[in-house]
C-alpha cells in the first residue's frame, strides 16, 4: 500500500502545472503582441513630449521627475537610435520584466499559483500591458520600481503564517532604493512610503525601532533630493503646476468628473480585473476574519499591508475627482497590491477560468483598437468629403475635421511629415531663386502655441527636415518647450516660421500667408485637414 501510495503522489507531482514554465511563455507571448502593437502605430501625443525629456535630459522637468528621459537614453544608446519603436522599447523590456516580478510576489503573497493568477491579471490590464507596457510614459519605469518595491517591503515585514518568510528589515534598504527610483519615475511613488508607513504605525510598531527602517527612508530622500532642489530654482515648478491640478478648495462638486474616472477606471485596468479586485476585498476580509484556519488565502498582515498600499492612492484621487478633472492613470500604480488580493482569493476559490478571462478580453480591446486606429473602423468624427468651400451658413466645413477622434492622436503624422518636406523644397528653392524675396528661408522652424501638437510637429515633422520647433505663449501650456525654445536661440524678431494649423487643434495666427492645404487620408477618407502657413515673429516669444 505504501509503495502504491508513493506511487500515486509521483504521478500527481509529474501532472502538477509548471507555472514557472507558464509565466515564461505568458512574457514571451505578451512581448510578441505589445511588440507588434508597438511597430504599427506611430507615437501618441504623450510619447513624442516624453522624448523631448531624452532630448532635453534634466535633473526635473516641467512635468515629471528625469527617469524617463535617462531610460529612454539608456535602451537608444543615448538616442542613436530614435525611431518609434526603439523609443517604445523601454516599455516593452520593462513590462515582460514586470509579469515575472509580479509573479515572485505571487509566490512571496501564497504559492506559485497565486503568483499565476497575479502574472494573468497584470497581463490583463490595459494599463499595465498596453499603457505603461507598450508606449513609453513615465508609468513605464514607474510599475517596474513601484513593484520590485512592493517585494522588498513584503520581505522587510514578512507576515507569517506559513506562506512568507520572516521578517528582515535589511530589505527596507532595498525597497528605499527602489522607492526612491519610483519618486524619479512619478511623483506617485511616494505612495509607496504613504502606504507601508500606516501599515508599520498601525500593526507593526516595533519596527520603527529598527534603523534599516529610517536608513531605507533616507535613501529614498536622497534619491528624489535633486528633484527637489530643481523644483526650488525653477519659477514655474513642478511642483507647483501639479498641486494647481488637484486643489480643490473652492471648487463645486463635479459629479461628472467623477462619474468619468470610475469609467475609466473600469477601462484602464479591465472589468474583470475589477470586478476580482473589489470582490476579493470583501472575500478574503471576511475569510479572515471568521475563519483562522490553517489554508487562509494569505495572512491578515498581507491582507492589511497591501490594501493600505492601494486605498490611500486610490481614493485620494477618487476624492479629488469630485471636485477637479483628474486622469485614472494617476491613481493606477494603487492596482497593483489589488492584483494581488485577487489573485490569492481566485487560488483560494480555484477561479481559474474569471483570470483567464482578462488577459483574453485585453486581446480582443488591442486588436480592435489597433483596427480603429489603422482604419477608422468606427466613425468617431464626421467624414464630410475633401472639399474646401464654405457652406450656406458661411461656415468653413472641414474646420474640424477629426477633432473628436482620439485615435488620430497616433495616425497621419508621417503623412504630414513627408508632405511638409516636399513643401520645404519647393519654398527653399524658391526663396534662393527670388534673392530672399519669396519663400522660406532654409531650415526656418515650426511655430507651436502648446505642447501638443508641437511635440508630434517636432518628431514627425520638423526633424525629418533638419529643422525644429519652437513655441510661444504661458508655460502652462507650453510646458517644457519653454526651457526648449530658451535652448534653440528663443524667436527672433522678424524671424520666419512656419505655421501648421490643424482642424483637429484649430488655432488660427494672426498675420499669417498660407503656403498650402493637406488632408491625411485614412482608408482613401480624409480625416485631418492641415494649413501651412508663413508667419513672421512680431509675436512676443515666450522666452523673452
Amino acid at each position: 500500500m505504501r509503495a502504491r501510495g508513493t506511487l500515486q503522489f509521483s504521478i500527481f507531482a509529474l501532472m502538477k502545472p509548471d507555472y514557472r514554465k507558464q509565466v515564461f511563455l505568458l512574457m514571451a507571448f505578451s512581448l510578441v503582441i505589445r511588440g507588434i502593437v508597438a511597430a504599427v502605430t506611430e507615437l501618441g501625443n504623450d510619447e513624442v513630449y516624453y522624448w523631448t525629456y531624452a532630448l532635453f535630459p534634466d535633473w526635473s522637468h516641467f512635468d515629471h521627475p528625469p527617469m524617463l528621459g535617462w531610460v529612454i537614453r539608456f535602451f537608444t544608446l543615448d538616442l542613436m537610435w530614435d525611431g518609434a519603436f526603439a523609443l517604445r522599447l523601454p516599455a516593452l523590456i520593462l513590462g515582460t520584466l514586470n509579469i515575472w516580478i509580479i509573479y515572485r510576489i505571487g509566490i512571496l503573497t501564497g504559492n506559485p499559483r497565486t503568483g499565476w493568477y497575479a502574472a494573468l491579471l497584470y497581463t490583463g490590464s490595459v494599463y499595465a500591458s498596453v499603457l505603461a507596457g507598450t508606449f513609453i510614459l513615465p508609468d513605464t519605469p514607474l510599475g517596474t520600481f513601484y513593484l520590485a518595491a512592493l517585494f522588498y517591503f513584503l520581505k522587510a515585514c514578512g507576515p507569517k503564517n506559513g506562506h512568507t518568510s520572516a521578517a528582515r528589515p535589511v530589505h527596507f534598504l532595498t525597497a528605499g532604493v527602489f522607492a526612491g527610483l519610483a519618486m524619479l519615475s512619478k511623483y506617485t511613488g511616494v505612495f509607496l512610503w504613504a502606504g507601508i508607513l500606516p501599515y508599520l504605525l498601525l500593526f507593526r510598531r516595533n519596527t520603527f525601532k529598527t534603523p534599516w527602517l529610517w536608513a531605507g527612508m533616507g535613501i529614498s530622500l536622497l534619491l528624489f533630493f535633486p528633484v527637489i532642489l530643481w523644483n526650488l530654482a525653477q519659477a514655474q515648478s513642478s511642483f507647483s503646476f501639479h498641486s494647481q491640478r488637484i486643489i480643490f478648495f473652492g471648487e463645486g462638486l463635479k459629479l461628472f468628473y467623477f462619474g468619468r474616472e470610475v469609467l475609466g477606471l473600469f477601462f484602464y485596468h479591465n472589468p474583470i480585473n475589477v470586478g476580482l479586485m473589489v470582490w476579493s476585498v470583501f472575500y478574503l476580509g471576511k475569510h479572515l476574519h471568521k475563519a483562522r484556519r490553517p489554508d487562509t488565502p494569505l495572512s491578515g498582515e498581507t491582507y492589511r499591508m497591501l490594501l493600505l498600499q492601494s486605498v490611500p492612492l486610490i481614493s485620494g484621487f477618487l476624492f479629488i475627482s469630485l471636485f477637479r478633472e483628474t486622469l485614472p492613470h494617476w491613481s493606477a500604480p494603487g492596482f497593483y497590491p489589488l492584483m494581488l488580493l485577487a489573485a490569492a482569493a481566485a487560488d483560494h476559490r480555484r477561479q481559474c477560468r474569471s483570470v483567464a478571462a482578462s488577459p483574453a478580453l485585453l486581446a480582443l480591446i488591442v486588436v480592435l483598437g489597433v483596427v480603429q486606429i489603422q482604419t477608422g473602423l468606427i466613425p468617431l468624427s464626421p467624414s464630410l468629403g475633401e472639399q474646401t468651400t464654405e457652406t450656406t451658413d458661411g461656415r468653413d466645413p472641414m474646420e474640424d475635421l477629426g477633432r473628436n477622434d482620439f485615435t488620430l492622436d497616433m495616425y497621419g503624422w508621417k503623412q504630414l511629415g513627408s508632405h511638409f518636406s516636399l513643401l520645404v523644397q519647393e519654398q527653399e528653392a524658391l526663396y534662393l531663386q527670388s534673392g530672399g524675396k519669396e519663400g522660406m528661408p532654409p531650415q526656418s522652424a515650426i511655430l507651436s502655441t502648446r505642447w501638443f501638437p508641437a511635440a508630434h510637429l517636432d518628431y514627425y515633422v520638423a526633424r525629418p527636415n533638419r529643422t525644429v520647433v519652437k513655441t510661444t505663449g504661458p508655460v502652462e501650456r507650453t510646458h517644457k518647450y519653454e526651457q526648449i525654445t530658451k535652448e534653440r536661440g528663443g524667436i527672433a524678431p522678424g524671424e520666419m516660421l512656419y505655421y501648421i494649423e490643424s482642424s483637429r487643434f484649430p488655432e488660427k495666427m494672426p498675420q499669417t500667408a498660407p503656403l498650402d492645404t493637406f488632408f491625411v487620408h485614412r482608408s482613401k477618407r480624409p480625416v485631418i485637414r492641415y494649413i501651412i502657413h508663413r508667419i513672421t515673429a512680431d509675436i512676443p516669444s515666450s522666452t523673452e
